[in-house]
């Protein structure tokens, strides 16, 4: 902007100096120039940077400004004195070589070239979508760097400065720089917005209209003047009365100064952020979000176009589970284990009391500096500053944490308010996302309950059945043959049926407990056992080092077991080692059963809860109630149950049980 800037202010100087040729006016323009190239190396030093750095960095070669500063400053007084002794005719300006006029081109033809060699470096460095965003930039920058070249080429060839090209050289440079600018508004590259306060417009309105008033009447004085015209009596008085009717409509009209008031009101802010600007980009960009993947990403679009940094991250859990680190920029290299956050993390313990948290406050509070020195490594990891809450109310669904700004700047308060309205209205989207699918899941197992009642009828139905061959079974029971196939179809029918009911019965959650005190290592050893003669290549061990007792069901402890064994042996039948490992928590008092297996193990995308949830199944021809059926058993005797993956391999399941007594 400094180097757009100059550019027009020397265009308008090479006009002028066309216009109205004179010698002290050549001067100043000479001095210009040399200004201009100094500012216009300076952006090239600056795009040396970007190449450098890549987009979105400081530019740290701009600590090396002062210097090139002050020695510009040394470089333009020296060269004013110098300019002073030249003499200018009416038509033309003629220097000798090596007069400082000749040393002001080189050096003026040098930072040129130098310009034009890094914006090719600036261009090649650019990606595909982001040259279609600069290429009116180039363009516009090529032209002003050919024709400045041009310029300088032909002075320093002829030793003379003509008007005429001093008129050609100001429309080119004109153009240039609006093909410049063009770019610049056009394609929003300085990733910046302008806000302008109402109070400093509300200030300065009455003021502002009389000025642009009398700059009117001023500028019509003055173009009738220079073409030697006389401003009338009556068009004179015709303005002033004008400009009084206009005070008096704008102060006696109600209607006139709400449309103003509208005006001001809907285009300048007080804020850093407009926030009904940004709340309605996230509500356009939450339609049809009917995931939480869906949620996150519209969150981080709009957090992306607002805030001044790629550094974005976002958790989503709760406070009983955890958070998971869902979204992260693509070059983020963190480590793995820092993407979960517990429950009692100390992270979490300060956002759940605190509107949000900032690393970089000055006046921090003891529990800002336990956190930070809590979370050290990894805050750093992230480069995290700040990091505030996806809440609404008692509810955190998740957490938004972000980097330093890439401006340089400083998160303020309109930061953390700006955060503060986005959290809340991704907060209701999460929580509303997470009760559809809640109750999608209630209507499947309400679905499952009904189709449950008909597998229940048809089950009873061939209990009829059986129950009319053995009352055939008087007429033939003299017949062995039909004795062995009656008793061994009975048997087999009746055992099946028990079991599917027994199953359809814990689906609609009729679980009846039959609290009992189980001898922990007794019961597993004639679990193991019967099972063993079932899955005969299966080696199970067992390691209790202490009489523990548990409160419990041995049918429905009996029916856990046996699932999740089922389970490791179904995904690998040969070789399989199951180790089981019963301890007691000396913090809970809780009996901890730890079943370990050298198996497949068990899908990531199913931990740690889906493989617990109703229908979810890898196995061909699965149902995927089993471990859903184990869950309740287990909720049913007030104990917990997860899972997961062993370092080595294999499948790890933990049960937490009561204790007895």
């Amino acid at each position: 902007m400094q180097a757009l800037f100059a550019l027009f202010l020397l265009s308008l100087e090479y006009a002028f100096l066309a216009y109205q040729w004179t010698g002290s006016f050549v001067q100043v323009v000479l001095v210009s120039e040399v200004i201009f190239a100094f500012i216009w190396f300076l952006m090239a030093f600056h795009l040396r940077d970007v190449i450098a750095g890549g987009f979105g960095k400081i530019s740290t070669g701009f600590k090396t400004k002062p210097v090139i500063a002050a020695v510009a400053t040394v470089a333009v007084c020296g060269f004013i004195l110098c300019c002073s002794l030249f003499e200018v005719s009416s038509v033309e300006m003629s220097f000798q070589t090596f007069d400082p006029v000749y040393f002001a081109a080189i050096f003026i033809l040098a930072v040129t070239l130098y310009v034009a060699w890094r914006l090719e470096q600036f261009w090649r460095r650019l990606e595909a979508a982001q040259r279609w965003e600069y290429k009116f930039f180039i363009v516009g920058a090529y032209l002003v760097c050919g024709s400045i070249a041009w310029v300088m080429s032909y002075r320093l060839t002829y030793l003379t400065i003509l008007p005429d090209h001093l008129t050609l050289i100001a429309g080119l440079l004109s153009a240039g720089g609006v093909v410049m600018l063009y770019a610049i508004i056009h394609h929003r590259l300085l990733n910046r917005k302008i806000f302008v306060s109402r109070k400093v417009i509300y200030s300065f309105v009455v003021p502002s209209l009389l000025a642009g008033y009398f700059l009117g009447f001023g500028t019509v004085t003055l173009v009738m003047r220079t073409f030697g015209l006389e401003m009338s009596f009556v068009l004179k008085w015709l303005f002033l009365v004008l400009g009084g009717i206009g005070v008096t409509v704008f102060g006696l009209s109600g209607k006139i100064r709400s449309r103003i008031h509208f005006f001001i009101s809907t285009h300048f802010y007080i804020n850093k952020y407009e926030y009904r600007d940004e709340w309605l980009a996230l509500s356009e960009q939450l339609q049809g979000a009917l995931t939480e993947d869906g949620v996150v990403r519209a969150l981080r679009r709009v957090l992306s176009a607002s805030l001044y940094t790629t550094k974005i991250y976002i958790w989503l859990g709760d406070r009983s589970k955890g958070y998971s680190l869902v979204s992260y920029p693509e070059n983020f290299t963190g480590r793995k284990k820092d993407n979960f956050l517990q429950p009692d993390d100390p992270l979490i313990e300060y956002i759940s009391v605190h509107p949000y948290f900032h690393g970089g406050e000055k006046n921090k509070s003891n529990a800002l500096k336990n956190v930070l020195k809590e979370k050290e490594q990894f805050l750093s990891s992230f480069d995290l500053i700040l990091v505030a809450p996806v809440s609404i109310g008692s509810q955190l669904p998740g957490l938004i944490g972000l980097g330093p700004e890439y401006t340089g700047g400083r998160y303020g308060y309109d930061d953390f308010d700006l955060l503060t309205a986005l959290g809340s209205q991704t907060a209701s989207a999460l929580l509303a996302v997470r009760m559809a699918e809640q109750l999608a899941g209630a209507r499947e197992r309400q679905a499952w309950d009904r189709l449950s009642a008909f597998v229940l009828h048809d089950i009873k139905n061939a209990a009829t059945m059986l129950s009319l061959l053995q009352e055939n079974a008087v007429d033939h029971i003299h017949e062995p043959e039909f004795q062995r196939d009656m008793l061994e179809s009975v048997d087999d029918a009746l055992r099946r049926m028990a079991r599917v009911e027994e199953r359809l019965n814990t689906l609609k959650n009729e679980i009846v407990v039959d609290w009992q005190v189980i001898d922990l290592r007794h019961f597993l050893e004639d679990c193991c056992r019967r099972l063993q003669s079932k899955l005969a290549t299966m080696a199970i061990s067992i390691d209790i080092k202490e009489n523990l007792q548990v409160k419990g069901d041995p049918s429905l402890l009996t029916s856990i077991i046996e699932n999740i064994l089922i389970n490791a042996y179904q995904a690998r039948e040969n070789n399989l080692a199951v180790r089981m490992v019963a301890v007691q928590e000396s913090s809970t008092k809780k009996i901890v059963i730890t079943i370990l297996d050298n198996g497949p193990g068990i899908l990531e995308a199913l931990l740690p809860d889906a493989l617990f949830e109703p229908f979810k199944t890898t196995k061909k021809g699965g149902s995927g109630i089993g471990l859903w059926q184990v869950k309740k058993m287990v909720e049913k005797l007030e104990g917990t149950i997860t899972a997961g993956n062993r370092k080595n391999g294999g499948a790890r399941f933990r049960l937490k049980l009561n204790a007895a007594g």
